[in-house]
């Protein structure tokens, strides 16, 4: 089912946003894939500490979305209501993204911790500046259906390219040819990736027009518009509650290990040598994004057939079934094996994360058909306050989990073989349990194809009154 020619987005619109998206996996992905190696391995600071501090950076970024959203949805101004969000969000988060490695050398532990906590927080607020009203944006640019997905097709194919950048941050720092040593390598690197994440956030700015807000949806009063209103609606709308639980779950199973990959690949798999494990990790993610990349096509298409409930159901069972079988692709004899799972994981990293937006915007046509009023960036917001405490809690446990089965950094290749075994056990299993999880929460969703039509209808009807 294709949407009607007045309802398709210019093709500068779709890029326009996909293209911010690379920015903004890069502020997402790439704190996570260079704590630990840096402050962990390279300065010697506790994973615990580090993952503690990861886990505070995600709690304060929770905390400020939905006041950034709230901020965003009534905010007004003659270059509309995200994109002066975005312009300055885009600009501070790759300043402050690059601040987070410019670290003085010599510091002991205990300073290191204390620099990192500070600049991880700034940059947090400067992302929440920056995403929530580039995701609120996304929501409110089509009424559509299908367009609605075609559009987070857009930014879930270009998307990627950020993660692949990510992917390879930690390996640059190891270039000799470049760097005298890591440390030296993380400044420049982090540079370079603080200037592309604005970059990529500013073309958002400059390529997309926003939409005025609906007539219906400017007759609204203040008790309608206050923060506790949208936070209350938010909390009663079972489909909002059901997609959000779901996606937590599986965000929070999958990072709650996600460091652990290249512990996995270094000490399992290659017996302590940093450079190939990180070479290996660099490859199983590039492999599995370009394999997102592949099948995001596919999952629009199957999603305009078959609706964004049924792929979406599909993709969490296809998570599990993936997550389960790595244990059998784990194996010190042939590490490379571990790539098939890079391989397999591009189907439901494309639709679980491309989806669960374009499902965001037909919850927030449910939202204005109830209360009369758009609340996209709260909306959005608050979806992300949900997953991103989730998150927090995930970083704080993933350092513990190296502390909990008896990782010793000092003996590198040498580590117990039941620390090995259980290192394993938890990289493939926790991620297969909260899929399941999350499984059996989703097939409540309420919202077919055929329910977002009729909500489409009515509030089509109550603008055209207006």
């Amino acid at each position: 089912m294709s949407a009607p020619a007045r309802n398709r987005l210019p093709l500068s619109t779709k890029a326009g946003f996909g293209l911010g998206n690379i920015g903004v996996m890069i502020g997402k992905q790439a704190p996570k894939a260079l704590s630990l190696p840096i402050y962990n391995v390279a300065l010697g600071v506790s994973p615990g500490w580090v993952g503690t501090v990861l886990a505070l950076s995600r709690v304060w970024d929770a905390v400020t979305d939905p006041l950034v959203g709230h901020w965003s949805d009534r905010f007004t101004s003659r270059w509309g209501r995200r994109k002066p969000f975005i312009f300055l969000g885009a600009i501070l988060s790759g300043l402050f993204f690059a601040s987070m490695w410019w670290f003085p050398r010599g510091l002991s532990d205990t300073q290191y911790l204390l620099y990192y906590i500070v600049t991880s927080l700034l940059f947090y607020l400067a992302l929440t500046v920056f995403s929530v009203p580039w995701y609120a944006l996304g929501y409110e640019l089509s009424e559509d259906y299908d367009e609605r997905t075609r559009l987070m097709g857009f930014a879930s194919f270009l998307g990627p390219a950020g993660q692949i950048v990510v992917a390879w941050l930690y390996p640059l720092t190891q270039q000799k040819t470049f760097f005298a040593d890591t440390i030296e390598g993380v400044r420049f690197v982090g540079l370079g990736a603080g200037i592309l994440l604005a970059a990529f956030g500013l073309a958002t700015v400059f390529m997309v027009k926003e939409r005025p807000e609906p007539p219906a949806a400017k007759t609204k009063d203040a008790a309608k518009l206050s923060f506790w209103a949208g936070v209350k609606a938010a909390a009663k709308n079972r489909s909002f509650v059901i997609l959000t639980a779901a996606f937590t779950l599986v965000v929070v199973g999958t990072s709650m290990v996600g460091g652990l990959g290249f512990y996995v690949h270094t000490y399992y798999l290659y017996g302590g040598d940093t450079k190939l494990g990180g070479e290996l990790t660099a490859q199983n993610m590039t492999l599995m994004l370009i394999c997102a990349v592949a099948f995001t096509p596919v999952v629009v298409r199957l999603s305009t057939r078959f609706g964004k409930k049924a792929i979406f159901t599909a993709a969490l069972a296809w998570g599990l079934m993936r997550t389960a079988s790595l244990w059998f692709l784990l194996d010190p004899a042939h590490p490379q094996l571990a790539l098939v799972n890079g391989f397999l994981w591009g189907f439901d990293n494309a639709a679980v994360f491309m989806l669960c937006h374009a499902m965001i915007a037909d919850v927030c046509d449910v939202d204005q058909l109830d209360s009369g009023v758009r609340r996209e960036g709260l909306f959005g917001a608050l979806y992300g306050w949900v997953f991103k405490t989730g998150l927090a809690l995930a970083f704080a446990v993933s350092g513990y989990i190296l502390v909990l089965i008896g990782f010793n950094r000092d003996l590198g290749g040498a580590q117990p073989a039941d620390t090995l075994f259980l290192m394993k056990l938890a990289y493939c299993g926790i991620p297969a349990l909260f899929f399941l999880l999350a499984l059996i929460i989703f097939v409540r969703y309420p919202i077919t194809r055929e329910m977002a039509d009729g909500v489409r209808a009515k509030l089509e009807a109550r603008n055209a009154a207006v």
